[in-house]
C-alpha cells in the first residue's frame, strides 16, 4: 500500500500548492481520499480520471472537494478506455449529491455512484476494507480506515482530538492526521474542530500507530515547528506531509 500525498493545505492552499487529496495505492487499485482545490491537476499528473477505482469525501467543506466538479467534466469529456466502468464510485456524506447538484447541474451526477457513508463498517471498495468514523468537525464528516494485504492506513480528515478518531486508527501502520493549527492556538483548537502538531502527536500515542504523518496545514503554520511538538507527545515516527511525495505504508 502507497500513499502520494496530492495536496497538504488546510484551508486554502499555499502558494503554489493544492488543498487536501491523497492517493492510496493497493492491491493494483487507485482510491483518491478528498478532492480539494488544485488537486486534480496534480492526480493527472499520475493517472488520468479513469484511473480511478473510487473516491472517499471526508466531509464538505470546499478545501476537500472543490475539484469535484472538475472530476466530473474530465469523466464526462475526457478519453474514455473502452473497458472504464460507466460510474467512478463516490464513498461521501449523505448530502454529496444534492451539493454537486446545486454547483453543477442535476446531470452531474451521472459520472458517479454514490454511497452514503455510515460510522463504522467495515466497507469493501476497490479492493479494500474501510471503516468510518464520526470526527469532532463542525459539519458532518468522516475519517476512514482503510486495511489490505495486512496493512492499516488511517486518515483522520478534519477533525479536533476525539476518542472515535483514536478508536478507527488504533494500531494504524500510518496515520495520517491533521495538524491544521500552530500551537499558539492549541487551546481554541477544540472549539473549531481541528488539531495542532501536539494533539496530533497525542491522538497517535493514543492509538498506538507506529507511524505518524501530519498534514493539513493552514498556510500560516510552520510544518516543521508542528512536527517538533508532536514528536514530544508521540514516541513512534513523526513526518510532515510534502506535495508529491509518495509514502510507503
Amino acid at each position: 500500500m502507497r500513499l502520494t500525498v496530492l495536496g497538504r493545505s488546510g484551508g486554502y492552499p499555499r502558494p503554489g500548492e493544492a488543498c487536501s487529496g491523497y492517493l492510496v495505492e493497493a492491491v493494483g487499485r487507485r482510491v483518491l481520499l478528498d478532492l480539494g482545490h488544485g488537486v486534480l491537476s496534480r492526480l493527472l499528473l499520475r493517472t488520468d480520471a479513469f484511473g480511478l477505482d473510487a473516491v472517499v469525501l471526508s466531509h464538505l467543506h470546499p478545501d476537500h472537494v472543490a475539484d469535484l466538479p472538475a472530476l466530473r467534466v474530465a469523466l464526462r469529456w475526457g478519453r474514455r478506455p473502452p473497458d472504464a466502468k460507466a460510474r467512478l464510485r463516490v464513498l461521501a456524506p449523505e448530502a454529496t449529491p444534492a451539493y454537486l447538484a446545486y454547483v453543477a447541474g442535476e446531470e452531474a451526477l451521472e459520472e458517479f455512484e454514490f454511497w452514503a457513508i455510515r460510522e463504522g463498517g467495515p466497507v469493501e471498495a476497490a479492493g479494500l476494507q474501510l471503516t468510518f468514523a464520526r470526527t469532532d468537525h463542525p459539519v458532518e464528516t468522516y475519517a476512514v480506515r482503510l486495511e489490505g494485504k495486512g496493512r492499516v492506513l488511517v486518515y483522520t480528515a478534519d477533525t479536533a482530538l476525539a476518542r472515535a478518531v483514536a478508536e478507527l486508527a488504533r494500531g494504524a501502520d500510518l496515520l495520517v492526521a491533521e495538524a491544521t493549527l500552530s500551537e499558539a492556538y492549541r487551546d481554541r483548537a477544540p472549539a473549531a474542530g481541528h488539531m495542532t502538531g501536539s494533539q496530533a502527536g497525542e491522538l497517535a500515542r493514543q492509538s498506538a500507530a507506529r507511524r505518524l504523518l501530519l498534514t493539513h496545514f493552514f498556510p500560516t503554520t510552520d510544518p516543521e515547528e508542528s512536527g517538533r511538538a508532536a514528536q514530544k507527545a508521540f514516541a513512534g515516527a513523526v513526518e510532515c506531509a510534502e506535495e508529491g511525495r509518495t509514502y510507503d505504508v
